[in-house]
C-alpha cells in the first residue's frame, strides 16, 4: 500500500535577517507582517496566530519589504536570478502583480516605498547601481529611472511624502536627495549637500517634514525640502563605549566614524554557520518612525527615544521634548545584538514594534508610558526570543509535546509545538554543536566544544547536572526509552546509563567521524553512519556489530531505520538516497535526488519519509519508494536544512536551517485527513521545580503581600488627602456657583427686557416682510404664467419640427440604403465579368504556352540556341502582361476602396442627423427641468414663510425654558446651601480625627529613633564582636608559633643528647658536651618561663575582658527587655486612649439625639413656629398628665450627667500623667543607651520604679 504525505506550514519561528531596510510594519493595530525564512508572515500580537503570504516562498529569499499606506497591498522584493518585486493584496493574502525591471542588470531590491494614492511603487536597486525606479504597478508600466546614489557608499532606503504623490526622498552615505516626479521623469531638489553626513534613515513628519539620523548620532529636520535645524539627544549611555550622550550640536561636521561603516551595514556577509559580528558603534541613529504628536528614534544599543513636539518654543533646542526613554532588555551576553533595525507604530498609536540585529521582536505599549517608572520602561517580546544564525540540531521528545534545538547563538531553546510557544531558553558561555532531549522530555544532553553536557529542565531555566569529557561531540542521541544514551567520540561510539550517568560500553569500528546514530525502536540496536561510507549496526548487549554496508569514498549524510529494523534509508553527498537491506548488506533501490541532501527523517509507523536539502527545500516521498521519483517539495526556509524530525503523534514535522528559521509542518495523507491519535497517548504536563526556587518564590509572594499591605495604606491615605481636597474644592465651587448665579439673574433680567423690545420690533417686521412676500408672490405668478405660455408654444413647434425632421432623414436613409445596395450588387457584378474574362484569357495563353513548349520540344535539337532566344523573349512578354494584369487589380481594389470610403462617410452623416435629432431632444428635456424647477422655487418660498413662524414659536418656547431654568437654578442653590452646611458639621469630626492621627504619627516616629538607636547599639556590638575574634586568631597564631619553635628546641635537645650517650664512656667530652647544650638552651629556656609568664598575665586580662563584656551583654539584653516591656505598655496606653475617644463620641452622639428630641418636645409644646395652635394645646394637655414627675427625671438626668463628665474629665487628666511619664521613661532610656561601657545599676533601678509606679499598675489592671 502506497502512502502519500502533504505538508501544510502551521507556524514559523524566527526573523529573516537577509531583508534589507524596514522588516515589519503593522497591518492592523493588532497585527504585524515581517519577512520569516522564505516567506512572510502576520502575526497577531492578542492571539500569537499566523497567517502567510501564498507564493511568497517560491523564490529564494526576501530581500525588501513594504506595506501600503492604507494598509491594503504589501510589496516583496525576491531574490531570484532575475528579482522580481511581488505585490499582493493583504485582504486575502494572494499575488496580484509581478513586477520587473527590463534592460538592466539589477543584482537585488533593497528598499520599497508605495505613493500614498497606493498608484505607484518606488524600488531601489542594489550595489553597484543603486538606481531608483518607479513604476505603475496596477498597469505593470515603469515610469523612470534615475540613479540614486550621491557619493561613494551605498543607499539605504527611499520614501514617498504622505501627502504629495510626486515628491521621493533616498538617504544613504554622503547622499540625501530629494526628487520631484515631472512629466515621467525624477528631478532632485532641496537639500544638496548629504555628501557632510552619514545617513542611516529618514522618517516623513507632518506632512512636508523629514527627518533623518545619522551614522554620527546626528537628528537632522528638513521641511520642504531644506535644512531646518538639528535635533538634540541628551543623557543616554553607550553601552559599548561606556560614554554618556550630553547636548552636542553637530551643524554639517563629518562624523570620523562614517568611514568605519560605509557598506558594511548593508554589504555584511558572513557564513552562514558563523555568528555575524556587528557593525555599530553604539553612537548610530539606525531608525525613526512618527506618529500624530511626535516621533521615536533608536539610538545606540537598544535605546528608543521618544520626542513630542512643543506647539510654543523659545529656542529651536525647545522645539521637539525629550519625554522618555525605551530600552531593549539585557536578553543576551552581547550588547551588539540589541541594536535596533526597525521601528513602527501601530495604527491607533498604541503599541510600538522594534526588530533588533540579532532577530528579535519586541514591543512596547505607549499607552503605559506614563504611569511606568524610568526603570520600568523596557520592551517585551512581541512572540518569543528566536536564534540567531544557524540553528545547528533538533530534537524532539516523546511523552511531552517538546522540541529542543541550539544554534551558533550558544543558546539552547525548548518549544512547545502544541501550543507554538517557547518553554525555556539558556545562554551558554561556549559553542554548542547538538543537542537531544530526553524522551520524558525533563533531560537535555548538549555536545560543547570541550565537554558533553546533561542538562535538567526546569520551569524557567536550563540547569547543568553531569557532564563528560569528550571533546567536539557533533552527534549523540537518547534511546527511545530514555535508560540509555549514545555518543559519538570521533569515529567511537560510547553508550551511557541514564539512571547511573556512567558509561556502558564504548564500540569502535569506523575508519572517520560518526556522521548520525539512529536507535532501533525496541532500543536493543544502535545504527551509525560514518563520513566513511559505512553504516554499522551495534547490539547494545553484547557490544558487537551485528551488520553493516559499506560504500566507501561516498560521504553519508544521515540514515534513518524503518519500524521493522531490517529496511534502512540513508542520502548522502551525491544527491542519490537508498534504501537498504543492512542484514543482507544490498541496495535494493537508488534514487537521484538533483539536490543535495542534508538531513532526512522517518515517521514513527514508517509511512511518512522526509528530507531537507541545501537550498532549504523539504520533500515527501512517496512510501514506498518508486523508481519514477514520486516526491512533493515544500519551501519555507532559504537556507540548507539543518534539522528534520517528525514528532511522534506523526502530526506534525519540524524543521531547522541556517536562516535561523523553526518550521513546524502539519502532516496530511493524500486526502487531506490528519493521522489519528491514539488513545493512550496524552502529552505530559510535569515539569521540574526545585525547592530553591519554590523557597523564593514563596518569599517573593510574601514580600508582594508586605508590598501591598504597604501601598493599600499609602492609598487609603492618599484618599483622605484627596477627600480634602476635594472638600476644598467643594468650597471654591460653591462660591463661584453663587456668583455665578447672580450673575446669570442679571443676564436673564436684561435679556427679558432686550427679549421683550426684539418681540415688538419682530412683530412689526413680521407684517412688513409678510406684505412683501405677497406682492412678490403675485408679480412672481404673473410672469411665470406668461412665461409658461411662451415656453409651452415653442415647445410645440420644436415637436413639429422635430417630428418632420425625423420623417425626412428616415426617408432620407431609405433612399440611400437602396443606392448602396444597388451600387455593391452592380460593383459584384463588374467585377466578376472581370474575373471571368481574365481567367479564360489566363486560360487561352496557358494553352497557347502549351503550344509553342510543345513545338519548341520537337525543334530542340536542332535549334537550341534560336529556342533558347524566343523562350527568353516570350517569358519577358508574359512577365509584362502579368505585371499589367497586377496593375489593374490594384486599381479595381483602389476603385472598390473607395467606394467603401463614401459609404462610411454616408453613414457618419446619417449619425450625425441622429445626434442633431438627440440634441433637439436633450434641449427639450431641459426646458422641462426648467419649467419643473421654477415650481420648486415657489414650493421653497412657501416653505420658508411656515419655517420662519416656526422660529419664532421656537423662540418663545427657548424663553420659557429660561425662565423654568431659572427657577431651578434658584431651587438647586437652596439645596447646595443646606448642603454646604451638612457637610460642614461633618468636617468637624474629621478635623479632629486628623489631629490625632497626627499625633500616633509623631509618637510612631520617637519610636522609630529608638529603634535606630538600639540598632546602632547592636552594629557596635558586632564590631567588638569582630576585634575579639580578630585577637583569638592572633594569639592562636602566636601559640601556634611558640609550639613550633619548642618543637624544634626539643630536637636539637635530643640531638645532643643522643652525641652525649656516644660519649658517656670519655668524662671529659661529656662534660664538655653538657656545658655547651646548657649554656646554648639555658638561656632559652629561662626566656621561655618569662614569656610563659607574660603570657598568663595576658589570658588573665582576656579572662576579665570576657567577663566583663558578658556582663555588658547581659545588662544590654535587660535594658532590651525593658525597653520592649515600656514598648508594650505604651501601645495598651493608646488603644485605651482610642477606647475613650470612641466612649467620648458615643456620648456626643448621644448628646445630639437628646437635643434633636428637645428640639421635637418644643415643637409640639408650641414653642417653636412650626406647630399650630390647636396641636400644641392638646399636647400640652396629653404632657402634663403623662409627667408628672418631670423635676425627679430632671434631677436624675442632671446627676447622671455630671457623673459622666466627671468619669471623662479624670480619664483624660489619668491619660495626661501616664503620656508624660511615658515620654519621660522614653527619653531616659534613650540617653542611658547610647554608651557601650555597660549600664549601672542605679539606672536599671531607676527604670523599674518608674515602670512599677502606680500608673502603670492602673494600666495593667
Amino acid at each position: 500500500m502506497t502512502t502519500y504525505a502533504n505538508l501544510h506550514p502551521k507556524y514559523i519561528f524566527g526573523l529573516n535577517s537577509s531583508c534589507k531596510g524596514t522588516n515589519c510594519y503593522f497591518v492592523e493595530s493588532n497585527q504585524i507582517i515581517y519577512p520569516a525564512g522564505n516567506t512572510v508572515a502576520i502575526l497577531s500580537l492578542d492571539s500569537k496566530s499566523q497567517t502567510f503570504l501564498h507564493g511568497a516562498e517560491k523564490y529564494r529569499g526576501v530581500s525588501a519589504l513594504t506595506v501600503s499606506a492604507n494598509r491594503v497591498y504589501a510589496a516583496i522584493g525576491q531574490i531570484a536570478e532575475k528579482p522580481e518585486i511581488t505585490i499582493f493584496d493583504l485582504k486575502t493574502n494572494k499575488k496580484r502583480k509581478a513586477l520587473q525591471v527590463p534592460d538592466q542588470n539589477v543584482s537585488e531590491f533593497v528598499s520599497l516605498a508605495f505613493t500614498s494614492d497606493n498608484l505607484h511603487l518606488g524600488a531601489l536597486t542594489g550595489a553597484p547601481d543603486y538606481n531608483f525606479v518607479l513604476w505603475k504597478w496596477d498597469r505593470n508600466r515603469l515610469v523612470t529611472t534615475v540613479k540614486a546614489t550621491g557619493g561613494s557608499g551605498p543607499v539605504y532606503e527611499i520614501s514617498t511624502s504622505p501627502v504629495d504623490n510626486n515628491v521621493m526622498c533616498a538617504v544613504g552615505n554622503a547622499c540625501f536627495r530629494f526628487y520631484r516626479l515631472n512629466e515621467s521623469h525624477l528631478k532632485p531638489y532641496g537639500f544638496q549637500r548629504g555628501d557632510a553626513h552619514h545617513f542611516l534613515c529618514h522618517a516623513w513628519y507632518k506632512n512636508d517634514k523629514v527627518i533623518a539620523g545619522t551614522a554620527s548620532g546626528t537628528l537632522l529636520l528638513f521641511e520642504r525640502g531644506d535644512y531646518r535645524h538639528d535635533i538634540q539627544i541628551k543623557n543616554v549611555k553607550n553601552e559599548i563605549t561606556g560614554t554618556l550622550l550630553e547636548k552636542k550640536s553637530y551643524r554639517f561636521k563629518a562624523s570620523p566614524t562614517d568611514a568605519g561603516l560605509q557598506s558594511q551595514i548593508v554589504q555584511m556577509k558572513a557564513d552562514p554557520f558563523e555568528r555575524a559580528v556587528s557593525p555599530y558603534l553604539g553612537t548610530e541613529i539606525t531608525a525613526i518612525t512618527c506618529c500624530s504628536k511626535g516621533f521615536a528614534v533608536a539610538y545606540g544599543v537598544g535605546n528608543v527615544i521618544v520626542f513630542e513636539e512643543q506647539s510654543t518654543y523659545q529656542s529651536v533646542d525647545d522645539h521637539y521634548k525629550q519625554l522618555y526613554v525605551i530600552r531593549i532588555p539585557h536578553d543576551t551576553s552581547e550588547a551588539e545584538d540589541r541594536v535596533i533595525k526597525t521601528l513602527a507604530i501601530s495604527p491607533n498609536e498604541e503599541v510600538i514594534i522594534a526588530t533588533t540585529f540579532n532577530c528579535n521582536i519586541y514591543s512596547f505599549s505607549l499607552s503605559t508610558a506614563e504611569i511606568k517608572e524610568p526603570e520600568e520602561m523596557l520592551f517585551e517580546l512581541a512572540n518569543s526570543s528566536y536564534h540567531f544564525g544557524a540553528i545547528l540540531s533538533l530534537d524532539c521528545a516523546i511523552r511531552k509535546s517538546l522540541v529542543v534545538t541550539c544554534g551558533i547563538d550558544k543558546f539552547i531553546r525548548v518549544w512547545n509545538f502544541l501550543t507554538m510557544t517557547q518553554e525555556a531558553a539558556r545562554e551558554f558561555a561556549e559553542d554548542i554543536y547538538c543537542v537531544s532531549i530526553h524522551p520524558t522530555g525533563l533531560f537535555v544532553l548538549a555536545g560543547c566544544v570541550d565537554k558533553v553536557r546533561m542538562y535538567t529542565i526546569l520551569i524557567n531555566d536550563i540547569r547543568e547536572l553531569k557532564e563528560w569529557p569528550i571533546r567536539m561531540c557533533k552527534e549523540l542521541r537518547f534511546s527511545n526509552g530514555g535508560h540509555l544514551f549514545a555518543v559519538a567520540n570521533g569515529n567511537i561510539l560510547q553508550t551511557y546509563s541514564t539512571a547511573t550517568l556512567e558509561n556502558i560500553s564504548s564500540m569502535k569500528g569506523h575508519s572517520n567521524k560518526i556522521k548520525r546514530i539512529t536507535w532501533t525502536q525496541d532500543d536493543y540496536k544502535v545504527i551509525t553512519a560514518g563520513a566513511d561510507g559505512a553504516i554499522y549496526e551495534w547490539d547494545i548487549q553484547s557490544c558487537k556489530r551485528t551488520a553493516d554496508v559499506v560504500e566507501r569514498g561516498i560521504q553519508l549524510i544521515s540514515v534513518v531505520v524503518a519500524p521493522d529494523n531490517k529496511t534502512h534509508f540513508a542520502v548522502n553527498a551525491n544527491k542519490f538516497i537508498k534504501e537498504i537491506q543492512i542484514y543482507e548488506g544490498m541496495i535494493l533501490k537508488e534514487l537521484d535526488l538533483g539536490l543535495t541532501p542534508t538531513s532526512i527523517a522517518l515517521s514513527r509507523s514508517g509511512k511518512i519519509l522526509l528530507a531537507g536539502f541545501s537550498d532549504g527545500t523539504v520533500r515527501a516521498f512517496r512510501q514506498p519508494l518508486t523508481y519514477a521519483g514520486e516526491w512533493s517539495d515544500y519551501r519555507m526556509h532559504n537556507a540548507a536544512i539543518t534539522g528534520l524530525h517528525c514528532t511522534y503523534d506523526e502530526i506534525f514535522c519540524v524543521s531547522t536551517a541556517a536562516d535561523n528559521s523553526i518550521c513546524f509542518w502539519k502532516m496530511t495523507d493524500a486526502e487531506g485527513r490528519v493521522a489519528k491519535l491514539e488513545k493512550d497517548l496524552n502529552y505530559a504536563t510535569e515539569i521540574l521545580v526545585t525547592k530553591q526556587d519554590l523557597e523564593e518564590r514563596q518569599v517573593a509572594i510574601n514580600e508582594l503581600q508586605q508590598r501591598f499591605g504597604e501601598l493599600k495604606l499609602e492609598m487609603d491615605y492618599a484618599l483622605k488627602r484627596k477627600d480634602m481636597l476635594y472638600q476644598e474644592e467643594i468650597k471654591e465651587l460653591n462660591s463661584k456657583f453663587t456668583t455665578e448665579v447672580a450673575r446669570l439673574s442679571t443676564d436673564i433680567a436684561e435679556i427679558t427686557k432686550e427679549k421683550e423690545k426684539n418681540t415688538v420690533e419682530y412683530n412689526t417686521y413680521l407684517k412688513e416682510v409678510a406684505q412683501q412676500h405677497k406682492s412678490q408672490i403675485e408679480n412672481t405668478e404673473a410672469h411665470f404664467n406668461t412665461k409658461l405660455i411662451s415656453e409651452f408654444e415653442k415647445y410645440n413647434a420644436l415637436q413639429n419640427l422635430l417630428e418632420s425632421t425625423i420623417q425626412e432623414y428616415e426617408d432620407r436613409l431609405i433612399k440611400l440604403e437602396a443606392d448602396r445596395s444597388n451600387a455593391i450588387e452592380e460593383l459584384i457584378d463588374y467585377f466578376e465579368g472581370k474575373i471571368k474574362d481574365k481567367n479564360s484569357a489566363l486560360e487561352q495563353a496557358f494553352n497557347d504556352a502549351q503550344a509553342q513548349m510543345a513545338e519548341s520540344d520537337e525543334m530542340k535539337r536542332q535549334i537550341e540556341e534560336d529556342a533558347d532566344q524566343e523562350i527568353l523573349e516570350m517569358t519577358t512578354n508574359y512577365e509584362r502582361k502579368l505585371r499589367h494584369e497586377r496593375d489593374m487589380n490594384a486599381k479595381l481594389k483602389g476603385e472598390s476602396g473607395i467606394m467603401r470610403k463614401k459609404f462610411q462617410t454616408m453613414q457618419k452623416d446619417i449619425e450625425e442627423q441622429k445626434n442633431e435629432v438627440q440634441r433637439l431632444m436633450t434641449e427639450c428635456a431641459k426646458y422641462n427641468n426648467l419649467i419643473k424647477m421654477t415650481e420648486k422655487d415657489v414650493v421653497t418660498l412657501q416653505k420658508a414663510l411656515v419655517d420662519k413662524d416656526l422660529a419664532v414659536a421656537n423662540k418663545d418656547k427657548h424663553i420659557a425654558e429660561l425662565m423654568k431654568t431659572n427657577s431651578d437654578l434658584e431651587k438647586f442653590k437652596f439645596v447646595l446651601e443646606y448642603r454646604i452646611r451638612e457637610l460642614r458639621k461633618l468636617l468637624e469630626p474629621k478635623d479632629r480625627e486628623i489631629i490625632y492621627l497626627k499625633q500616633q504619627n509623631a509618637d510612631m516616629e520617637t519610636e522609630l529613633e529608638s529603634t535606630i538607636f538600639v540598632r546602632n547599639g547592636l552594629q557596635l556590638q558586632v564590631s567588638e564582636l569582630k576585634n575579639k575574634l580578630r585577637m583569638t586568631d592572633q594569639e592562636r597564631n602566636k601559640e601556634k608559633r611558640l609550639r613550633m619553635r619548642s618543637l624544634v628546641l626539643v630536637e636539637r635537645m635530643r640531638n645532643y643528647l643522643t652525641r652525649a650517650m656516644s660519649v658517656v664512656a670519655d668524662h671529659r667530652a661529656l662534660k664538655h658536651v653538657v656545658k655547651a647544650m646548657y649554656t646554648k638552651y639555658g638561656n632559652a629556656t629561662k626566656a621561655d618561663k618569662a614569656g610563659s609568664a607574660e603570657q598568663e598575665a595576658i589570658c588573665e586580662l582576656v579572662r576579665q575582658r570576657n567577663h566583663l563584656e558578658i556582663s555588658l551583654t547581659s545588662v544590654k539584653r535587660k535594658l532590651s527587655k525593658d525597653a520592649q516591656f515600656t514598648r508594650s505598655e505604651q501601645l495598651k496606653i493608646m488603644h485605651e486612649n482610642l477606647l475613650l475617644v470612641y466612649e467620648i463620641n458615643n456620648l456626643r452622639r448621644e448628646l445630639k439625639n437628646a437635643r434633636d428630641r428637645l428640639n421635637q418636645y418644643e415643637t409640639s409644646l408650641g414653642l417653636n413656629q412650626a406647630s399650630h395652635a390647636t396641636e400644641a394645646a392638646e399636647m400640652r394637655y396629653k404632657l402634663q398628665t403623662a409627667i408628672e414627675d418631670r423635676d425627679d427625671i430632671d434631677i436624675a438626668h442632671e446627676n447622671i450627667l455630671e457623673m459622666k463628665d466627671n468619669m471623662i474629665h479624670a480619664q483624660q487628666e489619668e491619660i495626661d500623667t501616664l503620656s508624660t511619664k511615658i515620654l519621660k521613661v522614653n527619653e531616659y532610656i534613650l540617653d542611658t543607651a547610647r554608651p557601650t561601657t555597660g549600664m549601672p545599676g542605679p539606672a536599671v533601678d531607676h527604670i523599674k520604679s518608674v515602670l512599677s509606679s502606680n500608673a502603670f499598675q492602673k494600666l495593667s489592671e
